[in-house]
């Protein structure tokens, strides 16, 4: 048996997603630096994700009118 991390999964409407791609690009704007420079790069990872959500959700949107 291999040892996976937890993962979860949530229900996002638009603006939740919205939110979270903001906090996390005003983060990035302001990132610190650290001792692992993973850290900037999930970060980024994780723009790129919400990003995609967000175009989905407007695709989604356009697709109801």
């Amino acid at each position: 048996m291999t040892d996976q991390a937890p993962r979860l999964q949530f229900d996002l409407d638009a603006d939740a997603i919205r939110l979270l791609h903001r906090s996390v690009a005003y983060y990035l704007e302001r990132w610190p630096g650290g001792p692992d420079p993973r850290e900037q790069q999930d970060l980024q990872t994780l723009q790129r994700l919400l990003y995609a959500a967000l175009l989905e959700c407007t695709l989604h949107e356009d697709g109801q009118r």
